[in-house]
């Protein structure tokens, strides 16, 4: 059986057997407005209650008997409460900023409108138009992959819609009698409307591909780019309390991408910590920032924003600018600094970060310079800015995920280089770092000078408390508080050392850096993310929720500030035993990311780079042609036509010789051309049923006999196609039939 037997098939029980193709136009209505209106929820760009709202309406408008004509006061109703939400949809959206969410929620009232009221053809194409609107909405802010699988599922619906309402309309035309004879007859040909509704669909769908290839695009994002609403902050707000990034250690969902473009092997297992913001002020069991932490300042320089670190730059930029896919080589080399021997080592990244509730950049470690990748002209306004202590953000970032590059020093000082800095004194600047919450109890300094006792210069003081918190602690995911804690009367920090020792990063994070400023020793804590997870099919590491991490940064004078991380290696990352990774996660992951590659992110320069490689070159207003290339690729186009047009033709007379063949076809036709010597021939546009009518009107003495053809004909010609031939007795039956037209004079 074909797929156009099967689409046919699932028509008749779509649109329910014998119900005509008013029910099944109905259906079909529906099912490509369900479909629209999946497709705008999915992209977040209607609200909840509006969807909602339309499921429901639409469900009960579906059920309800449909009156002939809509009474003049429901008609005015309708006009009034669509006016009313025209009008409070334009103040919500110059009012709140909700201009497409406003617009998309109008668009929902009115397929609920057209389904309520759905009488003639029009109101049904203006549903089809509603659903076309809601479909390209979807496409402009959907940058996910259950896009493409809804619009593969909309096009054969909306087209068989489209072609069994022009059919309808055309018999509304032309009166009832008209209407009544195409929807019986257009019932019995829902195969070939079938194959039409898909040929029709596939037309669309080449056309579409050919336009999306060929025709000029301004690159993604001319509009938006991804959904309207960002997920929720991991970890990355103003604030954090303890305990934020337990509930999240078994979420596998990915937030970034880390394609390596040197300094990297792929495959290699990462152990960077990927910094994002940090915090220099502790207050009751949470982080934020004071006035006073270490203002950042972030530059542009030769296509790069050079960080820079007390008035001076941490990196320069040498020949012309790296770009993924350019010429190799180092273009940003790290300032030297004395003393530090690994302070050259660095990595470049190219990051596809999701939209997940933060404007922060990430970057390994010690960050140099980062470069933003805009891929659409709204992308390409954005700026950087750091505000403190090094946080790079994006100014004004639009919704959607964003793709940047990143230069970062990985090196880590060693022991001895760290050791030599000695125990200077804290400088003026650094006192925010020195911070320790009043409301500690005095046992909290004595376990710090315990601790540390032994300890003489800065680097030894943060081995000790690091050791000690190592040895001493457990990791935890469960948040254990202990009764003090619960009962208000001690701070969590404390609860977590004295009492249940046992939590995880954030509250190791958080007792090393308090211990060691305690003890003189400047510290700020960090929050990011932990290692990466390496997908072979997409060949790129995958940052997860789950890797969301904390840690503690000591400053070492000239050497800056080092990372040390206080949280036993089992609790620092979630492992590759998330649920459904690294198996159908990981092939999901990679789909995405091409898709997201090769069909979001396809812009103008894409299309230029693919008409090169086929013979069509650019050269400045002109395009040069090389015959040498571009022919070949135009005779396997021609060959591929014709291939394919022959092809049909042969299926065609292939299916033709199999009907002409048929044996209810051969009766049928024997019978005609008997009757035709006898002047009582069958007309052009009628059909077996039709031509016995007239005959009967004409007081035929064959009209009785032929009208009793005429039925079992159309049950065996019109039967649902099993694949099977018809029985022999059944040929007999209507062989007999035939022969009692003929025998009546």
């Amino acid at each position: 059986m074909s797929g156009f037997e099967h689409f046919s098939r699932l028509l008749r029980w779509f649109g329910g057997q014998g119900r005509g193709l008013v029910r099944m136009r109905d259906a079909l209505s529906l099912l490509q407005a369900a479909i629209a209106v999946l497709a705008v929820s999915l992209a977040q760009s209607a609200s909840w209650w509006a969807v909602a709202a339309t499921l429901g309406l639409g469900a009960w408008a579906m059920i309800r008997p449909l009156p002939e004509e809509t009474s003049t006061r429901a008609a005015r109703l309708w006009t009034v409460g669509v006016v009313a939400a025209l009008v409070l949809s334009a103040l919500r959206a110059f009012t709140r900023s909700e201009l497409l969410v406003a617009g998309v929620d109008f668009f929902l009232l009115m397929v609920v409108q057209r389904l309520f009221n759905r009488q003639r053809c029009r109101e049904h194409m203006q549903l089809l138009m509603l659903g076309s609107m809601l479909m390209v909405i979807a496409a402009v802010i959907d940058a996910e992959l259950h896009y493409p699988v809804l619009l593969l599922l909309y096009l054969p619906v909306a087209s068989m819609a489209l072609m069994l309402n022009h059919l309808l309309s055309e018999g509304e035309r032309l009166g009832k009698r008209v209407a009544f004879e195409v929807d019986r007859y257009g019932t019995r040909q829902l195969s070939r409307l079938g194959r039409a509704a898909a040929y029709v669909a596939l037309l669309s769908a080449t056309a579409g591909l050919f336009t999306f290839l060929f025709f000029p695009r301004f690159g993604a994002g001319v509009f938006l780019r991804g959904n309207l609403n960002g997920g929720d902050s991991v970890g990355f707000s103003s604030q954090v309390r303890l305990g934020g990034f337990g509930t999240i250690k078994s979420d596998a969902t990915v937030v970034m991408h880390l394609l390596p473009l040197d300094g990297v092997e792929h495959g290699s297992r990462p152990t960077w910590h990927l910094r994002g913001s940090a915090f220099d002020e502790y207050s009751d069991g949470s982080w934020g920032r004071s006035e006073d932490a270490l203002p950042g300042d972030i530059r542009p320089t030769r296509g790069y924003w050079l960080l820079r670190h007390n008035n001076a730059f941490v990196a320069e930029v040498v020949g012309a600018p790296y770009r993924y896919g350019g010429t190799e080589g180092h273009s940003v080399r790290p300032i030297p600094i004395p003393g530090f021997a690994a302070g050259g080592d660095t990595i470049r990244m190219l990051v596809t970060m999701e939209d997940f509730g933060t404007d922060l950049l990430f970057s390994a470690e010690r960050p140099l310079a980062y470069s933003l990748n805009p891929r659409g002209q709204i992308e390409e306004r954005n700026s950087l800015g750091s505000d403190v202590d090094e946080q790079v953000r994006v100014m004004d970032k639009q919704p959607g995920p964003l793709q940047y590059e990143f230069v970062a020093r990985v090196g880590r000082p060693t022991a001895s280089e760290l050791q030599a800095i000695g125990a200077p004194p804290v400088p003026a600047v650094l006192t925010p770092y020195l911070q320790v919450d009043d409301g500690l109890s005095p046992d909290f300094g004595a376990l710090a000078r315990e601790i540390t006792a032994d300890a003489e210069t800065r680097y030894e003081k943060t081995v000790a408390i690091r050791a000690y918190l190592l040895k001493t602690y457990t990791y935890s995911l469960d948040q254990p508080l202990s009764k003090r804690v619960s009962d208000g009367d001690l701070d969590p920090l404390e609860g977590f050392l004295f009492d249940t020792k046992a939590g995880h990063c954030e509250y190791f994070a958080t007792a090393m850096a308090v211990l060691l400023r305690e003890v003189g020793v400047p510290t700020r804590n960090v929050n990011g993310f932990y290692g990466a997870h390496y997908n072979r099919l997409g060949e790129f590491y995958a940052v997860r929720q789950a890797d969301a991490h904390s840690w503690v940064e000591v400053y070492f004078d000239e050497l800056g500030w080092v990372t040390f991380d206080p949280t036993p290696p089992s609790g620092r990352t979630a492992g590759d035993d998330a649920p459904w990774f690294p198996g159908l996660a990981n092939l999901a992951d990679a789909l995405r990311d091409t898709y997201l590659a090769y069909v979001i992110d396809y812009d103008l320069s894409n299309q230029l780079q693919m008409l090169e490689q086929v013979g069509v070159r650019r050269d400045g207003y002109r395009f040069e042609v090389d015959w040498r290339r571009l022919a070949p690729w135009l005779g396997a186009a021609l060959g591929l036509g014709i291939a394919l047009f022959f092809a049909r033709r042969l299926i065609s007379r292939a299916k033709d010789g199999r009907r002409r063949n048929a044996p209810e076809i051969r009766i049928y036709r024997r019978l005609l051309e008997t009757m035709a010597r006898r002047d009582r021939g069958r007309l052009e546009h009628e059909s077996a049923p039709a031509w016995a009518r007239r005959l009967h009107a004409l007081e035929a003495p064959e009209a009785e006999a032929l009208a009793r053809f005429a039925a079992r004909y159309d049950a065996l010609r019109f039967r649902p196609p099993s694949g099977a031939p018809l029985d022999k007795a059944e040929v007999e039956a209507l062989r007999e039939l035939a022969k009692s037209v003929l025998t009546e004079r």
